[in-house]
């Protein structure tokens, strides 16, 4: 009986179907690692130069990732701290992140931070990175520059303030205005009512002092309104020994300060050009804050000299001096030294103005060289050419107006 022929495929047959399949599963595979690859690279490159600072912790506070936007703000190249643990990071980054890791609202809005370009104001935002199984696997931060807004919130609040200073100072225009300008005729008639020499220097001493009162209303108001209330039409030639004089003897009226000993050094044939009501009003404020910051006994001290085509005046105390922190803001609307209730925080921020009408400059030293606590109030004002001074040449000094 014949024998029965079966067709099986060889092993080599088997060997090549097989291979055949996995070359398949290779080609898919490929494939599908390439894609995956090229997933990984967008999303890398997107969060890379994505226009929000951005940076990762592993679960060790390994640093995993330092975008394009965080190191433009930072200063920080990402490939200098990559790998790098959270602690060793450069200053002020290091704490910044560690309050944001710490935070148990995973937000900090607007933290005021010193960098390389100046205080910033940063927003920082945290986000947990969690495995499958709920395991911890380190943190996404996003940093904010919210410092353009912070800025503008700010002149926000200052408009709305000086707003308020025009309400207040118009309704106060309003309701002084009838009783000085009767204290000013009585003052009037009552030097044709006597002839008593200290009568009439009384009534002279008070006509003044209304008219100051009046000017000092209208200055309140024109600063709140944020325009300039003189002009250079307006400027004479003018003593600051003379100014300086009256405004001490104006202090001396007030009653205070009287054991504050004064000496006013100026000279009196160097005069400069601007408006001698308003610069009065410069001296009195700054002779004012010297005398408050004085202890019995100290002295204030007012000196100037001329300096190219300028009058180069200083006003020095002996007093507890400025903390660094507010020396910056004292030319701002209700920045104060003084006590709550004792100062309103506008009479630097009037003198600032007043100064830069005058193309003038002012600067605040404290403590002085040469002195271990204590105040100097620089001023710089345009000499009258009438002085003698050189008209050739440039100055080498400019009026700084953008304090």
């Amino acid at each position: 009986m014949p024998a029965l022929s079966t067709q099986r495929p060889s092993a080599t047959e088997d060997i090549h179907f097989v291979e055949s399949r996995l070359e398949a599963y290779r080609s898919r595979l490929t494939g599908l690692a390439r894609e995956l690859d090229g997933l990984r690279r967008y999303h890398r490159r997107t969060l890379t130069r994505l226009p929000v600072g951005l940076c990762a912790f592993g679960e060790d506070g390994e640093l995993l990732m330092w975008n394009d936007a965080l190191a433009e703000l930072s200063g920080i190249e990402g490939d200098s701290v990559i790998g790098a643990h959270r602690d060793t990071l450069p200053a002020p980054w290091n704490d910044l992140l560690g309050q944001i890791l710490a935070a148990p609202q995973g937000r900090l809005y607007k933290q005021p931070v010193s960098l390389s370009r100046g205080e910033r104001y940063l927003t920082l935002h945290r986000a947990g990175l969690q495995g499958e199984q709920g395991e911890d696997g380190g943190y996404v931060i996003l940093v904010e520059d919210h410092s353009e807004m912070k800025w503008l919130e700010d002149e926000l609040v200052h408009a709305a303030r000086l707003a308020s200073i025009g309400q207040l100072a118009t309704g106060v225009a309003h309701e002084i205005g009838n009783p000085i300008t009767g204290i000013s005729s009585l003052a009037q008639n009552l030097r044709y009512d006597t002839d008593d020499p200290a009568l009439l220097e009384t009534a002279d001493q008070i006509q003044a002092l209304t008219d100051r009162v009046s000017k000092i209303v209208g200055s309140l108001v024109g600063f709140a309104h944020g325009g300039r209330h003189v002009t250079g039409a307006d400027f004479a030639p003018t003593s600051m020994a003379e100014v300086t004089d009256e405004a001490l003897h104006l202090i001396r009226l007030a009653r205070s300060g009287e054991d504050v000993r004064y000496e006013n050094r100026c000279p009196t044939d160097q005069a400069v050009i601007g408006d001698a009501q308003r610069l009065q009003q410069v001296m009195i404020n700054l002779l004012g804050n010297a005398r408050d910051a004085s202890e019995p006994g100290d002295r204030v001290i007012v000196e100037a000299m001329p300096e190219d085509r300028r009058l180069h005046l200083t006003i020095t105390d002996e007093g507890h001096g400025i903390a660094p922190q507010m020396r910056d803001h004292l030319f701002e609307p209700f920045t104060t030294t003084k006590p709550a209730g004792e100062g309103t925080g506008l009479g630097l921020p009037l003198v600032y103005s007043i100064v830069a009408e005058h193309d003038g400059q002012i600067e605040i030293e404290s403590p002085p060289a040469g002195q271990a606590s204590g105040t100097r109030i620089h001023l710089w004002l345009p000499l009258d050419p009438q002085n003698g001074e050189p008209q050739n040449g440039e100055s080498t000094h400019e009026p700084d107006t953008d304090r």
